[in-house]
């Protein structure tokens, strides 16, 4: 994108949906629909950012739970970049709609849009992706999320349970630090609003008296889970996590069926025999007959789905 991004000419033009100032390859991108920042709320020192984004291209913006967005921006020094986003924000409004990123070293798309200011316009495509709302009315769901994998999860929550939905739902969130913790305000008036959505942080590295969830949540969840039928499980986050408990959960007998998965970063992650042995081992349900039964022999039974759940288990990377 030529020219400064913040300039007052662009932002009206953007507006209008008269973009010309855009070079020729702008306007025939596969990202041709356009956004303008509303709000940049910077939740964690750690870099956990929720921006909300106007729709201005007068088009229709209609999503479910677990659609994303593919955003493209010409980012100074670097040139094009361009990203899949879970949407954050809950069904509902046709032109508002939230992300929530991670700012890090190796991100500069991140960086780039954590540093937009309200009126700042962005090009984007979407939103697409499989929805998340649950074919089945009575089937408990349990939700595993790592980081900014929250994101689908939070707008899932949000419409089951602002439609009066009544099955259990159970969030588990994995993040590193204390100070990775955001979102607790939202979190408890959901839980406070609702009796069947309850949530536990689980710290990877918790500080000394940290009295909740402890370590990964392939190490902390698995001894809370007392039975594993009649559940719906979604994993979200880091592939690595979702590829181990994804294998757990099928070698104890869950319908892969009954497993949505939507992988943000390690999407080729191959667990080794021995942790897996370990996951499965913190397993405390058994209430279903057991799928896989040697774990040393994952990689001749699992490796060409692997590979198709890689490519369309979560948002795709361009």
């Amino acid at each position: 994108m030529s020219g400064d991004p913040t300039t007052p000419g662009r932002r009206r033009a953007a507006r209008d949906g008269d973009d010309t100032s855009q070079p020729a390859w702008a306007r025939v991108s596969r990202y041709d629909r356009r956004a303008q920042v509303v709000a940049v709320d910077r939740l964690t020192e750690t870099g956990t950012v929720k921006i909300t984004f106007e729709v201005i291209d007068g088009r229709p913006f209609v999503f479910s739970p677990g659609h994303w967005v593919g955003v493209e921006e010409d980012v100074p020094g670097l040139g094009l970049r361009h990203s899949p986003y879970c949407i954050f924000s809950p069904p509902g409004d046709i032109r508002l709609f939230d992300i929530l990123i991670r700012v890090f070293s190796e991100g500069p798309l991140a960086h780039h849009l954590a540093s937009l200011r309200p009126g700042d316009p962005i090009r984007f495509r979407g939103p697409a992706g499989r929805s998340m709302l649950p074919k089945e009315p009575d089937t408990d769901l349990i939700l595993l999320a790592t980081g900014v994998g929250i994101s689908p999860f939070r707008s899932l929550c949000c419409h089951l349970l602002a439609g009066g939905d009544t099955r259990t739902i159970k969030l588990y969130w994995g993040l590193r630090l204390p100070e990775d913790i955001c979102l607790l305000d939202e979190l408890d008036a959901l839980a406070t609003r609702h009796r069947n959505f309850t949530y536990h942080i689980s710290l990877s590295q918790p500080p000394h008296g940290w009295s909740h969830l402890r370590g990964r949540v392939t190490e902390s969840v698995p001894p809370l889970l007392d039975k594993l039928g009649g559940k719906r499980f979604f994993l979200a986050g880091n592939g690595a996590m979702i590829e181990e408990m994804e294998m757990a959960l099928s070698s104890l007998g869950v319908d892969r069926t009954f497993i949505h998965m939507e992988r943000f970063f390690n999407i080729r992650h191959r667990p080794d025999p021995a942790t897996m042995q370990a996951i499965v081992g913190r397993f405390v349900a058994h209430d279903l007959p057991a799928g896989l039964t040697n774990l040393d022999d994952l990689d001749l039974i699992f490796p060409l789905e692997r590979d198709v759940h890689g490519r369309r288990a979560g948002p795709p990377r361009d």
